[in-house]
């Protein structure tokens, strides 16, 4: 999967955080998942206890963030992770939101919902 650097990271890393960003991007690159994929898994849980199913990701990006909950989970990388964002189209409505890929991993084991972004714009009837 293709990881981008956070867009403010030169603001946010240290040179120490910006190698371990590096090494989740790396270790990323052998993911034959691609974002939009991740995305579907993000927005089946926020559509857990919804009204509502998956009609469309529109558009899916996964960038490097910190997350306190993904210890290394990378390798010898604290507390980087993946934030994936994504948009997509419902059957209750848009939505547009984001996860970090580590809750995702956990996708049917552990509900994370309350750890996503998740912003509806509701259909109408």
């Amino acid at each position: 999967m293709k990881v981008k650097l956070d867009k403010d990271y030169r603001k946010l890393y240290t040179l120490e955080k910006l190698d371990m960003a590096k090494a989740v991007i790396a270790a990323e690159k052998e993911d034959e998942m691609s974002a939009k994929d991740w995305a579907e898994y993000a927005v089946r849980e926020a559509l857990r206890n919804e009204d509502g199913s998956l009609v469309e990701i529109l558009k899916a990006e996964a960038r490097t963030a910190m997350n306190c909950r993904a210890w290394n989970k990378y390798g010898e990388t604290e507390d980087m992770d993946v934030w994936i964002s994504f948009v997509a189209e419902t059957t209750k409505g848009f939505i547009k939101g984001g996860a970090y890929l580590t809750d995702i991993w956990e996708s049917g084991g552990t509900e994370y919902k309350q750890h996503m972004y998740i912003r509806w714009a509701e259909w109408t009837d």
